[in-house]
Parts: C-alpha cells; sequence; structure tokens
C-alpha cells in the first residue's frame, strides 16, 4: 500500500513539472463609424471574417518556464494586451500595447512564450494591403463624400492653403 501512496505522490509531483501557465484574453473593438483599420501588431496572427460587427481579438498564451503568478503579472501589465488609436475620422490602427517584448529570466530560465492572435474581422471589410482593411462600401464623413474622395480632391488641386515660410537669420 505505501509503494502505490509513493508512486500516486511521484505521478502528482511530474504533473506539476510539466504544467505551463496557459491563458486565453479576449477583446472587441467597434468599429461601426469605421471605413478603414490598419494593422500594427508584434506578433504573428490570423485573420478570420466574421458577420459581427465589432472586431473581436482572441489571444493564446502558452508560457514555459513560468508560474501562474508570472503569466498573471505579464497580463497585468499589458504585455499581450492590443488597442485600438483613431487615427483619422474614419480610420483606426489595431495595435500591440507592448511594442517590445523583453526577453524574461526566470528561476526556472529563460520564459519562453507561445503566443496565437486570432483576429475576427467584421465581413463588411475587405484586404487591401498585407496590414490594411477597409470597408467595402464606405461611411460618409461629416462633410458629405467619404474619406477615400476627400483625399483625391486634395491631390487634384482643390483650394491651395498658403504655405509661410520661414527666413533664417
Amino acid at each position: 500500500m505505501k509503494r502505490y501512496i509513493l508512486l500516486f505522490g511521484l505521478l502528482l509531483f511530474g504533473l506539476g513539472l510539466i504544467a505551463q501557465p496557459k491563458q486565453i484574453i479576449h477583446q472587441s473593438f467597434s468599429v461601426d463609424e469605421m471605413n478603414n483599420v490598419q494593422l500594427d501588431l508584434n506578433s504573428e496572427y490570423e485573420i478570420e471574417m466574421w458577420p459581427g460587427s465589432e472586431i473581436l481579438v482572441e489571444t493564446k498564451i502558452q508560457l514555459t518556464n513560468a508560474t501562474n503568478s508570472i503569466m498573471r503579472y505579464l497580463i497585468d501589465n499589458k504585455r499581450y494586451a492590443i488597442g485600438l488609436d483613431t487615427v483619422g475620422e474614419r480610420s483606426v490602427t489595431l495595435l500591440s500595447i507592448d511594442k517590445e517584448k523583453r526577453e524574461i529570466e526566470t528561476s526556472k530560465g529563460k520564459l519562453e512564450e507561445e503566443i496565437i492572435v486570432r483576429i475576427f474581422m467584421p465581413d463588411f471589410f475587405e484586404k487591401k494591403q498585407e496590414q490594411l482593411w477597409v470597408r467595402s462600401k464606405p461611411l460618409v464623413t461629416k462633410n458629405g463624400g467619404d474619406e477615400s474622395e476627400d483625399k483625391e480632391e486634395g491631390e487634384k488641386g482643390g483650394e491651395e492653403k498658403p504655405i509661410k515660410k520661414e527666413q533664417k537669420e
């Protein structure tokens, strides 16, 4: 009987050594009023289209050589967080909050991170460039046109704005 208890104890101890902290973070971002979404993420990601009106982000994290408390600390300090930055009247950038993920050394060795980011993009957006998604039917801006028309008018030679030149003395 003592052998079984010892064997069971060793088995539980072995499972404790194998355990790796895992976490899934979900975030959502409203893009109802946006025509353009630029991506600026510092980890690999995959995009899936879905019929919703928000961008949903699922970040799966698995750490090696770390504890659950280290995982919680990194999450609380926004190491894996993604934010939304408005860059124009109808444009946003989806970006990594922590731009540089510095290496971390723990008592167990170098922290290894496996990060998988899945972005669920509303199906009314189309991929135009590697990191640019544009609404298939652009919304109208405050002055009555869509943003792409506003930019074209400025390039075609609408009203010129006076340019002030500074002289060096």
